[in-house]
């Protein structure tokens, strides 16, 4: 948007657009003021919405949060506008959730019924945004507006945002309390201003928000430092090419520093994205990128979705802690909270998918795991949204059942059927774009050519179909190919048994996590499980199995009565395969041309070169891939949690756009992150 674009306005409303938006007395001319900073920048003078890019997509970043009154102002103008898409990166340093939102709201009158902001309120309520570090992804407005919401430190945020390929910042909004002083620094400061910059247009717009026309003594400095970052402030000095080329040389310095992990890439034609799988992987993806109106044709082994590890009646849905809280535990808290967006919007659309988002209680059943599951409740000051301590009568109480032990509650959890979230994605995806699922349809190989990869089923001579882009995401069949089979992840069984509702078990009012997990009745039956055996022979029904998962909550509360209603003599149970690597990360993006990189590792062993020299070059270099091809999987028991972030990650990547998952995320993702974590280090492959 050009900078007369920016300075014009409707007949209707007054100029105030300059590098600082004032709001004179209060609040009312304050919010006024954004209001006219948002049409100004979703609009053109007549009123036309301005195709920024393709499907007129806009994107905007925005500084602080407050009490998210200018995301609602936001929310409302994208629900005027049906033809319009809106991306918003928030950078927050002070975290918000849901319950401070609604505790403010509340006083100022937001939540009442005749207030015109009051559906908006309640639609960003009911994300469940939590005061967690890292981003969390919202889809709001059917999905027309993402947000994007980063808390933490600006800079640390800021610096493992990936550059993507198309889609950057138009317009930053600072509001007012990002210039106050204990957080100017934060906001402002050289380093972190670079990184705006980074992830911006060439001609992105800084705007700073205030509620008095006193200027701060600091707004001249500030506006000196947004010109030399190439910011338009309005101010006269223009942007020069020496500016451009910094920002670009600090694109081409972070892709560099993540270079032995080459994202997917950007296709530029409009030709469908296949995909091997009909479980949560493949649904969820399907979903991403119709989404984004991307077709997709889906191969299904089976005669309908969800019939492997995405099978089971029921599943536990709740994230994973880890002590130190470091970057596995961040992920799963930013994938389960995405996870359950994504469920409970297709819910509201009227998709049918069995679930309750009863809470999860888990509790030690040793003094192993009472230790280990100790050691993460206090490892950390998590937020009450996350997870929360609990005595033995609090537990007690949220069981509705004995539980005579402390443990960790996650208020925000549950269980949800795995197949029929499966189901409802592909439904909702048919409804956005072309996708197209073939049933018993099971790819036996897949080849290469010029035109993309040929897949092949049986015996046949010739291929079904070719597609430029393939993505497997077919769980237990992941590593069933030349392309796929070293990736370094395990099947591991998994027999899940219903037992019939019945006595004191009837009233069990969440899930619980102990020795295994078991969760309320539905349709009158619980889920009680799970076994857990590696590289299985076969899987047909184990009466073993059966045994053990009876016993496995008896083992838990020997002290309770409940663990005896727990009867499997109807020996009815599902088994499936979980595939699962050693550090517990699904396994996404392009695939990895092993053979080439033993072969350069070869070379690497024979050469006389210094082992720092290798070093340099495996963290560089970009690790050699098959072009085109991409997998999704290695889920484990916590596909449910995990199955729609990686997902929209991948999704995301395939088009160009921001993604929701920083570098160093992504790098722990990789299929090809084992081999490579060993080059790194200079270790031996073997």
């Amino acid at each position: 948007m050009s900078k007369s674009t920016l300075l014009s306005v409707s007949n209707t409303q007054q100029p105030l657009l300059t590098h600082q938006l004032l709001g004179d007395n209060g609040d009312n001319q304050y919010y006024q003021s954004v209001q006219q900073y948002i049409d100004t920048v979703l609009q053109t003078r007549d009123g036309q919405i301005t195709a920024h890019n393709k499907g007129n997509l806009v994107t905007l970043g925005q500084l602080g949060i407050a009490d998210a009154h200018e995301i609602l102002l936001l929310q409302a103008a994208v629900h005027k506008t049906p033809q319009l898409s809106v991306h918003l990166v928030v950078i927050a340093h002070q975290a918000i959730n849901r319950q401070q939102l609604q505790k403010q709201w509340q006083q100022q009158g937001l939540l009442h019924a005749k207030h015109p902001l009051m559906p908006h309120a309640n639609a960003l309520l009911n994300t469940e945004l939590a005061a967690i570090d890292g981003c969390q992804r919202l889809t709001l407005n059917n999905t027309r507006l993402i947000i994007d919401v980063y808390y933490g430190e600006p800079i640390k945020q800021l610096k493992l945002v990936a550059t993507p390929g198309k889609q950057r910042i138009q317009h930053w909004l600072a509001l007012p309390d990002t210039s106050q002083s204990n957080q100017i620094d934060h906001y402002f400061n050289q380093t972190v201003l670079w990184q705006y910059a980074r992830l911006s247009s060439d001609n992105a717009s800084f705007y700073r928000a205030s509620k008095t026309t006193n200027a701060d003594t600091s707004q001249k400095a500030i506006d000196k430092q947004l010109t030399l970052c190439g910011f338009n402030t309005l101010l006269v000095e223009p942007v020069d090419d020496i500016t451009m080329a910094e920002r670009q040389a600090m694109r081409q310095q972070l892709n560099q520093q993540f270079a032995y992990n080459p994202l997917p890439s950007t296709s530029e034609k409009d030709d469908a994205i296949a995909i091997i799988g009909g479980g949560i992987a493949a649904a969820s993806l399907a979903l991403s990128l119709a989404q984004r109106g991307k077709s997709s044709i889906l191969y299904c082994k089976d005669a309908q979705l969800g019939q492997g590890a995405s099978g089971n009646k029921q599943g536990a849905i709740y994230p994973l802690l880890t002590p130190e809280n470091g970057p596995l535990s961040q992920f799963f808290q930013q994938a389960f909270l995405f996870s359950r967006r994504q469920i409970q919007s297709l819910v509201d659309d009227g998709f049918i998918i069995g679930h309750q988002w009863c809470g999860v209680l888990h509790t030690g059943f040793d003094e192993r795991s009472e230790t280990r599951l100790n050691k993460i409740i206090k490892g950390q000051h998590w937020p009450a949204e996350i997870a929360t301590t609990v005595n033995a009568k609090q537990a007690s109480q949220l069981a509705n059942l004995n539980i005579d032990k402390s443990g960790f509650y996650y208020p925000l959890g549950g269980w949800v059927c795995p197949f029929e979230f499966a189901q409802a994605a592909i439904s909702k995806a048919q409804t956005l774009a072309n996708v197209t699922v073939v049933y018993n349809s099971q790819i036996k190989r897949m080849e290469s050519s010029q035109q993309g990869w040929q897949l092949y089923t049986d015996n046949a001579e010739l291929p079904i179909a070719t597609h430029p882009q393939l993505v497997v995401a077919s769980g237990a069949q992941l590593t069933d190919y030349p392309q796929t089979k070293q990736l370094q992840i395990t099947g591991f069984r998994g027999q899940v048994s219903h037992v019939p509702a019945q006595g004191e078990l009837a009233n069990l009012s969440t899930v619980i996590c102990a020795n295994g997990y078991l969760t309320p009745q539905h349709q009158q039956l619980h889920c009680v499980g799970a076994s857990y055996v590696k590289d299985p022979k076969h899987l047909d029904f184990c009466p073993q199995e059966q045994h053990e998962n009876s016993l496995k909550m008896k083992q838990s509360f020997p002290n309770s009565n409940w663990p005896n209603d727990i009867d499997v003599s109807n020996n009815d149970a599902r088994v499936g395969v979980r595939m699962v690597s050693r550090d517990h990360f699904p396994v996404m993006g392009s695939a990895t041309d092993v053979e080439e990189l033993f072969n350069r590792y070869a070379i690497q062993q024979q050469s006389k070169d210094k082992p720092s020299q290798w070093q340099r070059y495996w963290q560089t270099t970009p690790a050699p891939i098959y072009e085109g091809l991409y997998v999704l999987g290695g889920l484990g028991s916590r596909g449910l949690s995990s199955g729609p972030l990686v997902a929209e990650c991948l999704a995301a990547n395939l088009c160009g756009e921001l993604s929701p998952l920083n570098l160093e995320l992504q790098a722990l993702l990789s299929p090809n992150r084992m081999w490579l974590r060993k080059l790194l280090k200079g270790k031996a492959l073997m």
